[in-house]
């Protein structure tokens, strides 16, 4: 066996050992989540089926990476013609589904940025006007507030002082009251109280960056260095494929 065949074999067994283990990780994380998640965060049972709609995809994602990284290393590791034509058929479908979604993320890119702010920006008005008056939805409160968190941002545009017209109750009325996401100690389970003051958390800090100002900036900063990212796992999967197909060829058994 030359050193082409033992540097591609070697890539072939590496590379689905780690996908084997990520998708192990997967399985055990989401199983141990999916039965004990309202053990453990008993705040989100009022959340059932939005935890299980992140829940269920993350174990068919971990049993499709554990069953495609097992075919893959036994195909390496034997030389077996028909394991590496299963993983070589499932990686060239990743693959193309990849180019398929960098081609319509180039063209819809525009499209899906103005739905993605005309969604976000009509929960925020909805938080605006409703959310202290018990109308809205609590699922839309905690994603408005998570949204916020996770960002961190505050406000649709302009900072805290869009929500200067929000509905506040009798006491919370002045510009200080904000949504609790918009506080960096916000621990994203106290939604009691639609608006509070940043300094009652540990963590006093208020986002001062608008969400939309906020997201923007983030796209400009890392949507290259996403794409080069991309762009190099999808090189490396051609690679893959091309291992494979040596593999094959040559009978590079164990």
């Amino acid at each position: 066996m030359g050193c082409l065949e033992v540097l591609l074999k070697a890539i072939l067994i590496i590379t689905n050992v780690v996908v084997m283990v990520a998708g192990l990780l997967l399985l055990v994380v989401g199983g141990i989540f999916f039965t004990k998640t309202f053990d453990f965060y008993p705040d989100l049972e009022d959340y059932d089926t939005n935890v299980n709609a992140v829940l269920i995809p993350m174990l068919v994602l971990g049993g499709i990476l554990l069953l495609v990284g097992l075919v893959g290393c036994l195909g390496a590791v034997t030389g077996k013609a028909g394991l590496l034509n299963v993983y070589f058929i499932v990686v060239l479908i990743v693959v193309i589904l990849e180019v398929a979604l960098i081609i319509l993320a180039v063209v819809k890119k525009d499209d899906v940025k103005e739905t993605a702010l005309e969604a976000a920006e009509t929960l925020c008005t909805s938080y605006l006007t409703e959310a202290d008056t018990g109308t809205m939805d609590a699922a839309d409160k905690l994603a408005v507030n998570s949204a916020q968190s996770l960002a961190g941002c505050c406000g649709y545009t302009d900072g805290p002082s869009y929500w200067n017209s929000a509905v506040k109750p009798a006491g919370r009325n002045t510009d200080s009251y904000l949504p609790p996401g918009c506080c960096a100690g916000w621990n994203g389970t106290d939604m009691d109280n639609t608006f509070v003051l940043c300094s009652s958390f540990e963590d006093d800090t208020t986002y001062q960056e608008g969400c939309v100002e906020k997201i923007e900036s983030i796209l400009d900063s890392f949507g290259v260095v996403i794409l080069a990212v991309v762009a190099a796992v999808i090189i490396f999967e051609l690679i893959c494929l091309f291992a494979a197909c040596y593999s094959k060829k040559n009978d590079m058994v164990a």
